[in-house]
């Protein structure tokens, strides 16, 4: 028997046969309204037993579905009135599974499925060839690939990646961010060892994300003892494809054999070379002790080498993890990577740097080695003697599902499912919100929502992107640039150094947006990547701080030699073209006074020094991205991180985020360059920065405090001091995204496994973005005006979301197995990701009367919808 089977998906040369398509279109319909639904009663054991053969015949194992919910099904039968009233509900619900069946056996992702959790349970697996033996050990986490010059150790528990040349050596050492447990690092291992890629810290991130996007299973023979055919194509976020073909075991679903191929191999139909896996009892520490040499022995050898003293540092190869220690406290480390003493040292040093005084004479940012545990508990040490030293005292810890909903809204840009919020609930396990944290930094949806936000900071407000080309294209590339994990130096250097005609959109809408004005593009960046208000200085010198105009025209200078018609431009043509070249100086403004390029904070001899160096032949654009981009600029870091604790808190370190300066000090230096130190560190690494910040104890503190008798300056204290969280407005895509997330407008994410916004093409989705546009100056201040609170109340985005015959939720709620209570909770999880309280169920309960039709209850249903969406506590992130 063989069976295609595809994702969500689809493979480039799918394509659905005609007579198809109605029925996929219904099938769909029906999951979207099952895919939040409560558990529904038992179906009979007989359908049960027939799809248990079913899954045995194809997986060669059966998942019990005739024996799981037994002893379930006695005590909810009685539940109903009648025996009738029973059995036509659980033969509704057989019907309603049988669906269930075949749109999860279509889903594409059973049978890879399958394979994983097999080989999570096997234990030890092993591939080899004359040049290179591979084990892996998928339950712990651990990989090791051994040839004639080294040895490769991964270890996602522990967080590290080893290279040893000599096993009685000291190896190399590289840090893995990844978070403990995290099935997409485990499943990214899985294909990297299967692959036959390099195991490399590099080749994890490569793979991370990794997903099935067809499938197609067979069986060699007739007979039922035959292995079973699996062929796999997988592909990476950045859409590079694999092809996987794998012989299974068809009773423990276990690979016998491998082959993998490329794209580029399939196009040149290359042989591919088969190879046969082994399994053992050994243990991951056996395997360790016989390729390598203890911990112990590594450590003496060295200190024997060498003639250090202690070699103490040498026995621990593992940075400190995060281990909460109970499920209301923030999470803290019971270890530490260095003693006090160093901590204080690294204190001193970083205190010689810190951003204090006039912005001239800022010194680079000084870069400590820390792990990411240890940075995170400086951060809240700093935070705990900041609140000490104010005399503050901060509110407490958010709940869990506050937390929840904060983390999707800032990470992820929308809030999360019915599901999610469930799938949180029932989750036990002491590092859930870790997980949640690093689940939504890999998902798609933060990619595009980090997109969103630095589009928002980089195109000036009242530019239309629409004439020049898209809003969206410039946000699509962006997107793909956080999907990749590129680096944000990288990204910027990017952005700045873009070349090409105007019609090509991307990056060049920068340009476009800021119509090749030097003076323009000197403005906006210095705000963006430099953290200051320079076109302050502009016309005359800064009235507040030390910039002079020759400051800002020096700068500005860098952006002169781009091609472009002279004179001023009203506007610019999609046939223009960007390009450096040898041509074109910036004058003092009513004077012929010409500008040469200069860096900020530089003086006249170190201008003179570096022109000299550069022999004044490299283009102006690419000097300006060396050292705006460089470590040892003063502003980059401190700058980028400003921002990402602005987007995440409501407010900056720095506040307002573009004006450093004497007049605007941090409200620690230390906390800002801690994070920027790190920042450069990890080679900036956006993602490590937002993990820090959502696992500092400030990041958890609520939105709200009761205490009585406390005055508003009390308040503002606290939000000024991050000792209390600030609510945050919600911007127009979140909104947008809220909206279809609780009401169900994007239904074909219903069925899947990982819920992902449609946020590129969605037309409905543009023409709300233009019509609820309002300032972004300050994240924690409603800017929207009478027009967008009409269009919440009686727009049309709103009346399809939450009318009686077209809002998805509404109809999903029309199934006979729930209860009004449950109804009524439903809505309430989808917009406020929470359960309704009992005061709120009781004064919600008069739209819902006990006789109610069913064309009463829906219309009931739909103002309690109407009602939740236009709350307060929907359209605030608390």
């Amino acid at each position: 028997m063989t069976s295609k089977l595809t994702s969500h998906l689809p493979p480039d040369d799918f394509e659905m046969p005609s007579g198809c398509q109605a029925d996929a279109a219904e099938d769909q319909a029906i999951a979207s309204m099952l895919a939040d639904a409560y558990d529904a009663p038992p179906v009979p054991r007989s359908l049960t037993k027939r799809l248990d053969a079913g899954f045995t015949e194809q997986w060669g194992h059966s998942p019990q579905l005739a024996s799981s919910n037994r002893g379930e099904s006695k005590t909810r039968i009685r539940s109903y009135s009648s025996a009738k009233r029973s059995m036509w509900f659980a033969g509704a619900i057989a019907a309603s599974l049988i669906c269930a069946f075949v749109l999860v056996g279509s889903s594409g992702q059973v049978a890879w499925a399958a394979v994983v959790a097999a080989m999570q349970r096997c234990g030890m697996v092993q591939i080899s060839n004359d040049q290179v033996s591979r084990w892996l050990d998928l339950e712990n986490g651990v990989a090791c690939e051994q040839t004639a010059e080294q040895t490769q150790w991964i270890d996602l528990g522990r967080g590290i990646a080893l290279t040893y040349f000599d096993p009685n050596q000291p190896p190399l050492k590289e840090s893995l961010h990844v978070a403990h447990g995290s099935s997409s690092s485990r499943e990214a291992l899985l294909a990297v060892f299967l692959l036959g890629e390099p195991l490399s810290a590099k080749s994890l991130e490569r793979f991370r994300g990794v997903r099935v996007v067809e499938q197609q299973t067979g069986r060699e023979g007739e007979d039922s003892d035959s292995a079973v055919e699996l062929q796999v194509r997988l592909a990476t976020t950045v859409d590079e494809r694999f092809d996987l073909s794998l012989q299974l075991d068809p009773e423990t679903n276990l690979p016998l054999s491998i082959a993998s191929a490329t794209q580029a191999m399939r196009e040149s139909s290359s042989q591919l070379d088969r190879r046969s896996l082994s399994y053992s009892q050994e243990s991951t520490e056996q395997l360790r002790s016989r390729l390598l040499a203890s911990d112990a022995a590594i450590a003496l050898a060295a200190r024997e080498k060498s003639g250090l003293d202690d070699a103490n540092d040498l026995l621990d190869d593992s940075p400190a993890r995060v281990e909460p220690k109970s499920t209301g406290d923030v999470a803290m480390t019971d270890t530490v990577h260095s003693n006090e003493k160093t901590n204080d040292d690294a204190r001193q040093t970083l205190t010689a740097s810190l951003p204090i005084g006039a912005t001239t004479k800022w010194k680079p940012v000084t870069v400590i080695d820390r792990s990411d545990v240890e940075v995170q508990q400086e951060v809240d040490r700093i935070l705990t003697e900041l609140w000490k030293d104010e005399q503050i005292e901060p509110v407490p810890q958010a709940s869990d599902l506050q937390l929840l909903r904060r983390a999707y809204l800032d990470l992820a840009g929308r809030t999360p499912t019915v599901t999610e919020v469930r799938e949180y609930l029932n989750n036990t396990s002491d590092d859930r919100y870790q997980r949640l944290i690093e689940r939504l930094l890999d998902s798609p949806d933060h990619a595009s929502q980090m997109a969103a936000v630095w589009r928002s900071f980089l195109i000036p407000e009242g530019v239309d992107l629409d004439a020049l080309g898209g809003r969206e294209a410039f946000e699509k590339w962006l997107s793909e640039q956080f999907a990749a994990d590129e680096p944000y130096d990288q990204i910027v250097r990017k952005l700045l150094l873009a070349e090409g005609r105007l019609s090509r959109s991307g990056p060049l809408l920068f340009y476009s947006a800021l119509k090749l004005n030097a003076d323009q593009l000197a403005a906006r960046t210095s705000r963006v990547f430099l953290g200051m208000r320079l076109e302050c200085a502009q016309c005359h010198d800064h009235p507040f701080e030390p910039w002079t105009q020759k400051d800002f025209w020096s700068y500005a200078a860098f952006f002169a030699q781009i091609s472009r018609p002279k004179g001023d431009l009203e506007s610019v043509s999609t046939l223009m073209r960007v390009q450096d070249v040898d041509r074109g100086e910036v004058m003092l403004p009513d004077t012929e006074v010409v500008i040469q390029p200069r860096f900020l904070g530089q003086s006249a001899a170190e201008q003179q020094d570096d022109a000299s160096a550069a022999d004044d032949l490299s283009p102006r654009r690419q000097r300006l991205a060396n050292w705006l981009t460089g470590p040892d600029n003063p502003y980059f870091a401190r700058a980028t991180v400003n921002r990402v604790w602005s987007h995440m808190f409501g407010r900056g370190i720095v506040d307002p985020v573009d004006d450093f300066g004497d007049n605007n000090h941090p409200v620690s230096p230390e906390l800002l360059d801690t994070l920027a130190s790190q920042f450069i560190e990890s080679e900036f690494d956006l993602k490590t920065l937002i993990r820090t910040i959502a696992l500092s104890k400030a990041y958890q503190l609520s939105s709200s405090s009761d205490r009585a008798g406390e005055s508003v300056a009390d308040t503002a204290k606290r939000l000024e001091m991050f000792a209390q969280m600030n609510v945050k407005t919600l911007t127009a895509e979140q909104l947008y995204d809220c909206i279809a997330v609780a009401t169900l407008l994007d239904p074909q994410n219903a069925s899947t496994s990982q819920y992902v916004l449609t946020r590129f093409g969605n037309s409905e989705r543009e023409q709300f973005l233009q019509q609820f546009a309002s300032p972004s100056t300050s994240r924690s201040e409603y800017l929207a005006g009478i027009p967008q609170a009409l269009m919440l109340m009686n727009g049309s985005l709103i009346a399809q979301a939450t009318g009686e015959g077209s809002s998805g939720l509404i109809e999903s709620l029309d199934a006979p197995f729930f209860t009004d209570a449950q109804r009524i909770d439903v809505l309430f999880m989808a917009t406020l990701s929470r359960p309704a309280r009992p005061d709120e169920m009781k004064l919600v309960a008069e739209f819902l009367p006990a006789g109610a039709t069913a064309s009463q209850r829906r219309s009931g249903l739909a103002d309690l919808l109407w009602a939740l969406i236009n709350s307060s506590e929907f359209t605030l992130n608390h």
